[in-house]
């Protein structure tokens, strides 16, 4: 099933194998990077991560090519390395790992992935509508722009090795859903993304050993048609997670911790959005 199913793996290396599951926990203190809201002996899964996203200095630009090279990024919001959705650990065992970087402007999102995988799949045809892209590899970002992380309108969008798109918009947790060969959620709705993909590797071919892949995308704001305020305002804080994915289950940003599916809006990190 669809990553509907909630977390029953154990952990390490058996939550490799989780379906599209949850996970939280306390992260790393970095500069500019993601900090927790935690204290000393609480409970990991009252912890919700949180970073602030600087918004594009003026007159830098960013080329969606999946480089990652510009001036730009190097000054980015960085997520840190994913982690175990069921511990909230790093975990070296899990196939995918993964982390990602953030910038804004009046116009769009940006977001940048950088996935290390062994052996990259893609096998989808290029004309395929919104393809189960879950089922091999890709990266996932989860948005509820409310930031109140109650599952109302939120969004979910993923892009392939191939470079292919799965976007959809829910209005509740999970919903609608038509099934466990979906729909899932409103399909019609398209983010109107631009995104590009570099290889370190080939994708499919077994007789090499790959490296991963970068994953660069700019989605407008005004893509969010649910939101109270698109494009945010500085200071404004939404809701939102990112996966390294492969095979139904993966590493994230802000782990689950056992409270939900990876559409558990209320273990999504909090970004909040800021000018220099």
């Amino acid at each position: 099933m669809r990553r509907f199913l909630f977390v029953a793996c154990a952990l390490a290396a058996a939550a490799a194998a989780c379906s599209r599951d949850p996970g939280g926990g306390t992260p790393e203190q970095q500069a500019g990077g993601t900090r927790a809201t935690s204290a000393p002996g609480e409970d990991p899964r009252r912890v919700i991560k949180e970073i602030t996203v600087k918004a594009i200095s003026s007159g830098e630009t960013i080329t969606v090519d999946g480089k990652l090279d510009e001036p730009a990024w190097a000054k980015a919001t960085e997520t840190g390395p994913f982690v175990d959705v069921a511990s909230g650990a790093v975990n070296p065992r899990i196939p995918v790992q993964g982390s990602a970087r953030l910038l804004w402007d009046d116009q769009a999102l940006y977001v940048g992935f950088d996935v290390k995988d062994t052996t990259i799949r893609g096998g989808f045809p290029t004309d395929a509508p919104d393809p189960h892209l879950w089922e091999r590899d890709t990266v996932e970002v989860m948005i509820d722009p409310d930031g109140d992380g109650d599952n109302k309108d939120y969004y979910e969008i993923q892009v392939s090795p191939q470079n292919l798109v799965f976007d959809s918009q829910f209005d509740d947790y999970n919903r609608p859903r038509g099934g466990n060969a979906g729909p899932f959620g409103h399909q019609d709705w398209s983010a109107g993304l631009t995104s590009a993909v570099v290889l370190r590797g080939t994708i499919d071919a077994d007789e090499d050993k790959d490296e991963g892949y970068t994953v660069e995308a700019r989605i407008p704001w005004k893509s969010f048609t649910k939101a109270k305020a698109s494009p945010p305002a500085p200071g404004d804080a939404w809701r939102m997670n990112f996966y390294a994915m492969q095979n139904n289950g993966g590493v994230a940003w802000s782990p689950i911790l056992g409270m939900g599916n990876f559409h558990k809006a209320s273990r999504f990190g909090r970004v909040k959005w800021v000018r220099e």
